[in-house]
């Protein structure tokens, strides 16, 4: 009777029990390792520090499953995840710590608020999205992040409380020692939660017939259809089931990391690891995700116990996303890559060549900027100081909103970890300013030369995978710099806490705010006027091409490679010259200077005012700061949230969409009263298939020539 070997054996397994046997053999693995490693290095890796590692790590892995579950799902990276665990996570911790209400009735409504809250979400958010690119619908849930972001501090004014909750004991109140580790009851109740909960979710996935219905539409949701399974509601019941896993993994962590209301449900401490988790699973397979986000709680506790440093987990995270993006091969296909492209090319209509010549035309463009230039100029000549700063300070978040068009309008990647980049040029710019006599502007030119080697780096993984993971490298990217490389305790001779400004030719002293202004503004103009250049030039084309349908593109002996690294190295030397700008205005970085948040808003802003224009990127920039001068806390977070999900909604190019429709009927009278017939201002707005196959073409002939 003849054997099989183990390869062949393998092979011979379904596809499920396949990605359990190699979950099993990486856990295996990762024993040996540590096995050895206690060995080799004693005292590097103590029982106590693993087995903490493992019970928290059960708890990533839940939140890391829900995850993958809504990506094979809607085939989107859900960033609301944590803010959404926040929401009924928030809710219980505040019933049970402010109004002390009984333990066990405080987290059942928490838990059962969270999956109301996931089946809500998919059918007032998801749905309405359901006919958009995937990008988009990503995007929505970052608006989404915002919007519960400001519930969670709203239930906090409910409550009377700060919103700064460390930890807390529970009802379990027994403790043991593992050492160097003391267990209590909470640690036990994590394994005592999830261990039943994983069995469930494992039956309920591979034995009922409402999870193998999941599981089909899940690879084929067309085909589905076609079998008469309904979608919509399997789609509903997966965001039900995702939101009570974010809530159940927010109660079971909460003793422990507290109860923190931000707009990403607290990025360091639980929507990061379980996205790292995710990326190793490759967004597929649910055992691996469990059993990885277990491996990399245990890689975390690890390094934190020897690397002795504030929030070294983080560093650990970004690296395992990104050695993960780059090990994976390319596996999307044609129709996510179609739906993965941020295209707001319709909406950047130019002025019609029949037109440009009228005067009336021309003298209209002439006063508009005429106006812009009056404004930016001679109103901060009747202002105060303060108010003054405040102007600089926007001016440097519209320069940080040029690189984002160049990145996401233009390029077609999302990134949420811009400031991260603004916050290594000011770094780079503090240290030399501090150590160098250099003339300002060379300092500049080096911190947008940093700015563009990190943002080079960190995009680099997009070369190999396309679509929206960039966005998740960045995020963490942003959480890691703010956390661990700029937190003083970590590096205090490397944070340039006091920076003198210097003098500009000897004559224009810095000091003064007024002049801070024009050194800015300038910056901001010369910003703009690049972007237009590149935009107008062979380089821009093929950003755009590439950005649309880079298959094609290649095709066509584009160079889409060197186009997707343009795009990064732009926008890398923009932001880190806009860095070393914001450490002039703030005269010194410290802690907490170059939040994550500040990303999410700059990149909200700017997609609301209108990525696929400078103009409408600045309007929507602009307008928030302006906003945020007349309205601050939740309210502030819940219209930015709110604004990005309407006008993804309404206006996917933007307000800067609403702007050129207006422009185009006041363009469209003046050639009536001409009598010129202007096709492209008279045709039907609508955009055919053969329309968008039509310009994609346009497209790849402009860029070639």
């Amino acid at each position: 009777m003849s054997t099989l070997s183990p390869a062949r054996a393998y092979r011979d397994l379904s596809p499920t029990r396949r990605k359990i046997a190699s979950s099993v053999v990486g856990a295996v693995i990762v024993a040996a390792i540590w096995a050895i490693t206690a060995k080799i290095w004693p005292g590097s890796a103590p029982l106590g520090i693993v087995l903490q590692g493992v019970v928290f790590g059960t708890v990533t892995g839940l939140l890391a499953i829900g995850l993958v579950l809504i990506y094979r799902t809607n085939k989107i990276i859900n960033f609301a995840y944590g803010a959404m665990g926040g929401v009924g996570g928030v809710l219980a911790v505040m019933m049970y710590t402010q109004s002390h209400i009984n333990y066990f009735l405080s987290m059942g409504t928490g838990l059962v608020a969270s999956f109301a809250l996931g089946a809500i979400i998919e059918i007032t958010t998801i749905r309405r999205f359901a006919k958009s690119t995937r990008l988009i619908l990503t995007v929505a849930t970052i608006g989404l992040a915002q919007v519960l972001g400001g519930f969670q501090l709203y239930i906090n004014q409910w409550f009377h409380s700060t919103g700064l909750i460390g930890g807390f004991s529970t009802p379990f109140n027994f403790k043991f020692t593992i050492k160097p580790v003391i267990f209590n009851g909470a640690h036990v109740a994590i394994v005592v939660a999830v261990i039943p909960i994983i069995a469930a979710l494992g039956w309920f996935m591979l034995k009922t017939n409402v999870g193998i219905a999941v599981r089909a539409a899940a690879d084929n949701s067309d085909r589905a259809l076609l079998y008469g399974i309904p979608v919509k509601r399997l789609s509903t019941i997966v965001w039900t089931v995702a939101g009570g896993l974010a809530g159940l993994t927010f109660i079971l962590k909460a003793p422990f990391a507290g109860a923190t209301a931000t707009a990403f449900g607290s990025a360091e401490t639980l929507l990061l690891p379980a996205l790292a988790a995710s990326v190793v699973a490759r967004m597929e397979s649910l055992p691996v995700a469990f059993v990885s986000g277990v491996g990399l709680e245990i890689l975390s506790q690890l390094t934190f116990w020897n690397a002795h440093k504030d929030s070294v987990s983080d560093v650990t995270f970004l690296v395992v996303i990104l050695v993960a993006l780059r090990l994976q091969r390319e596996k999307t296909s044609r129709a996510m890559e179609a739906g993965s492209s941020w295209s707001m090319a319709a909406v950047l209509r130019p002025v019609p060549e029949e037109l440009r010549g009228l005067p009336e035309v021309k003298y209209t463009k002439y006063i508009g900027i005429a106006v812009m230039l009056f404004v930016a100029i001679y109103v901060p000549l009747h202002v105060e100081a303060s108010t003054v700063s405040l102007m600089a300070t926007a001016l440097v978040w519209g320069i940080v909103a040029v690189s984002l068009v160049e990145l996401t309008g233009w390029g077609g990647h999302i990134s949420l970890g811009q400031f991260a980049i603004v916050g290594v040029g000011a770094i780079v710019y503090g240290n030399i300013a501090m150590r160098a006599n250099l003339d300002m502007f060379v300092v500049l030119l080096i911190a947008g030369a940093a700015g563009g080697l990190i943002a080079l780096l960190i995009g680099l993984p997009a070369l190999r995978i396309t679509g929206l993971f960039l966005a998740v490298t960045t995020l963490a990217f942003a959480v890691a710099l703010d956390s661990f490389f700029l937190n003083p305790t970590n590096f205090p001779s490397y944070i340039p806490g006091s920076i003198k400004r210097p003098d500009l030719w000897s004559r224009f002293p810095l000091e003064s705010e007024w002049v801070m202004y024009y050194v800015c503004l300038g910056f901001l103009a010369l910003t703009i006027l690049a972007a237009l250049g590149i935009r107008r030039a062979r380089s821009g084309r093929t950003l755009l091409a590439t950005r649309d349908n880079y298959r094609a593109a290649g095709a066509a002996a584009i160079p889409t490679t060197n186009a997707k690294l343009t795009a990064f190295i732009l926008s890398g030397v923009v932001a880190g010259i806009a860095g070393g700008l914001f450490l002039l205005i703030l005269r010194g970085a410290r802690a907490g200077t170059f939040q994550p948040d500040l990303s999410i808003d700059v990149f909200s802003t700017a997609v609301i005012g209108g990525l696929g224009s400078i103009f409408g990127a600045l309007l929507g920039v602009f307008t928030f700061r302006v906003l945020e001068q007349l309205v601050s806390g939740q309210l502030r977070i819940l219209i930015t949230g709110a604004g990005l999900l309407w006008v993804l909604s309404i206006f996917p190019g933007g307000l800067g969409q609403v702007i050129y429709n207006l422009r185009d009927r006041v363009l469209r009278r003046f050639a009536e009263r001409r009598g010129i017939l202007v096709p492209s201002l008279v045709a039907d707005k609508r955009v055919t298939e053969e329309e968008q196959h039509a310009d994609q073409s346009d497209l790849l002939e402009e860029a070639l020539k």
